[in-house]
């Protein structure tokens, strides 16, 4: 009976689904395209205007770039039908979900592997050899759309961890999260919707090949959204909470909501914590435009706390995620404060 309750609704969501597909790879396509079509004359006048400018030929950087952005996603949107259209004929289910991790390990690391050269960008990273097993949950800084691709470049290519995300849904108009995204156990969420839950089916049945990925902020940082933030759990009357989240100077106060919820559903997963420094200000597009990543050097740190060591009650996991928090932005503040003093002594 319910079934029968339910087809509508699935109908809806399904008709929803393809009208969003056939949208967003139709632009994809058509941009790609667009780009090619146009390259021939666009690149010469970048160059020429970066000449005249003397600006780090960042809109030569730029005229490269998104016609290869473009050409990953169309090439992702091809190896993803040819795998749906082999999967009919094998009708493998394990098979399967290890095709669709290596497209998105692939994916991420051409987009990632494409930005580092194009625009000079160094890595300095440590803690490597806590990210060669799993299971464990990875909770991670969140301040550019850049170091969204951080822990599949580290965690997941090299040591073969099948992360598990923790996504916003607006994420869905990229034709490659949302067709890729979906045969994957990963979670496209609303942000304020209430929605915290549906994290939980991301701990089902964790090995030691698998990963949760989460961004406990759940957006991109900014001092307004900080400001925003403090003042809602100001007037909730969380004076302890809000006496910790005051004391961070470079992070937003962890959403508490999904992190606790994967925690509360942890049976044997460590927690990696990924701190980094070097992508503030480099927030959107016209970030980049701007040559704000260029010959830039970003600085991140991996540390893994044992599953033993993870609190049980849910106060004690609120002051210890807390605390590690406040241990990223004081590591954070440390690295902005050396990259300052580099750049004085430059001058």
């Amino acid at each position: 009976m319910n079934d029968l309750k339910d087809s509508p609704n699935r109908l809806i969501e399904f008709i929803k689904v393809w009208v969003r597909r056939a949208l967003s790879i139709s632009l994809y396509v058509c941009c790609f395209g667009l780009l090619l079509v146009l390259f021939p004359g666009l690149f010469p006048l970048a160059v020429i205007t970066d000449l005249i400018r003397k600006k780090s030929w960042i809109l030569t950087r730029a005229v490269i770039f998104f016609p290869y952005y473009f050409a990953c996603e169309v090439l992702g949107i091809i190896v993803g039908l040819v795998l749906w259209i082999a999967y009919l004929f094998i009708r493998d289910a394990e098979k399967f979900l290890d095709w669709n991790f290596a497209l998105q390990r692939w994916w991420v690391n051409a987009l990632a592997q494409g930005a580092k050269k194009l625009f000079n960008f160094q890595v300095d990273v440590e803690g490597t050899d806590e990210l060669t097993r799993g299971p464990v949950i990875v909770f991670a800084r969140h301040v550019s759309v850049a170091d969204a691709l951080l822990p599949a470049f580290f965690i997941a290519n090299p040591n073969g961890v099948r992360l598990r995300y923790v996504l916003k849904k607006q994420l869905l108009w990229d034709p490659c999260l949302d067709i890729v995204g979906n045969r994957l156990p990963n979670v496209f969420v609303r942000r304020d919707a209430g929605e915290a839950y549906v994290v939980n089916r991301l701990m089902h049945d964790l090995t030691p090949r698998d990963g949760v990925m989460i961004y406990p902020e759940g957006t991109r940082f900014s001092r307004i959204k900080q400001q925003i933030i403090l003042e809602k759990i100001k007037a909730k009357g969380e004076w302890r909470l809000y006496e910790q989240a005051s004391q961070l100077k470079h992070t937003l106060p962890p959403r508490l909501g999904g992190a606790l919820n994967l925690l509360a559903m942890n049976e044997n997963a460590d927690v990696i914590f990924c701190a980094h420094a070097g992508f503030d200000g480099v927030v959107d597009l016209r970030d980049f435009l701007n040559g704000s990543l260029i010959s830039r050097t970003v600085k991140i740190k991996f540390y893994r706390v044992p599953f033993a060591e993870i609190p049980t009650t849910r106060e004690a996991q609120i002051n210890w995620l807390m605390n590690n928090w406040k241990a990223i932005d004081e590591w954070i503040g440390q690295q902005l404060m050396k990259e300052k003093s580099v750049v004085r002594v430059q001058r």
